[in-house]
């Protein structure tokens, strides 16, 4: 038997068709808007229990599905509504609302997100990720992960430039710092327009390049806000101290 959580919750939920018929209500529903000697409104049209302009807007929510959602303050009570469309199998089939009693001051918590690191070490891909490697112009991918990206990830010997099956090179051996950065500003451009992949970046140029991470990481700065490019951790430690 499917049970029903929202029973004795101690907030009213209201459940209508896309008529507008009220198909059901909880006990907190019932204790709220129906008085004792009253009949049940179980049954009934939404629209005749609400007066203007309640009931025009009420009327084009129930064409136009949509959620809205605002406070209100009635006889000392503050309560936050909240009306939003429900669906079964993913058809339209009217809109409940919740009406609950809240706090007239209430805490505002802001939660930023942990950022989230590329694996330090990356054996498998899931659909739609891309290994980001160091290579060399040339595209001889003979060591490092240059031979792990061509053997295992579809890198392509002779491209040692851009997306190769599920990888993509940035050149990190023709010079210092300041040759590899355009390669890294083409490769930041390019995750932005293709936010279908998401794209894993190994600590490139500090293994065989020789570089270390302090050099390359500032690189990246501008990757932080890419929400499709995970960056290394000992990239995002230096980078989150700048």
């Amino acid at each position: 038997m499917k049970k029903d959580f929202f029973e004795e919750v101690r907030f009213a939920v209201t459940v209508c068709g896309k008529d507008g018929t009220i198909l059901d209500m909880n006990k907190k529903s019932i204790q709220t808007f129906i008085k004792p000697g009253m009949e049940s409104i179980i049954g009934k049209n939404v629209l005749d229990c609400h007066p203007e302009p309640a009931r025009t807007m009420l009327a084009d929510m129930l064409t136009n599905p949509r959620t809205n959602a605002y406070t209100i303050e009635k006889n000392g009570i503050k309560k936050l509504i909240y009306q939003t469309p429900w669906y079964e199998n993913g058809e339209y089939q009217g809109f409940m609302e919740v009406s609950m009693e809240i706090p007239f001051q209430m805490k505002h918590l802001v939660r930023t997100p942990k950022p989230r690191c590329a694996p330090n070490s990356i054996k498998e891909l899931r659909e739609g990720e891309i290994f980001v490697f160091g290579s060399n112009l040339s595209g001889a991918h003979g060591g490092g992960a240059a031979r792990y990206a061509y053997e295992k990830f579809g890198a392509v010997w002779g491209e040692g430039v851009g997306l190769h099956g599920n990888t993509y090179a940035i050149p990190t051996m023709q010079g210092g710092v300041e040759t590899i950065k355009p390669y890294v500003d083409e490769f930041i451009e390019f995750a932005k327009q293709h936010t279908e992949l998401t794209f894993l970046v190994t600590r490139i140029g500090c293994g065989i390049a020789g570089f270390t991470d302090e050099e390359i990481a500032p690189l990246f700065a501008a990757a932080l806000p890419v929400g499709n490019i995970l960056l290394p951790g000992s990239f995002m430690k230096i980078l989150n101290k700048e």
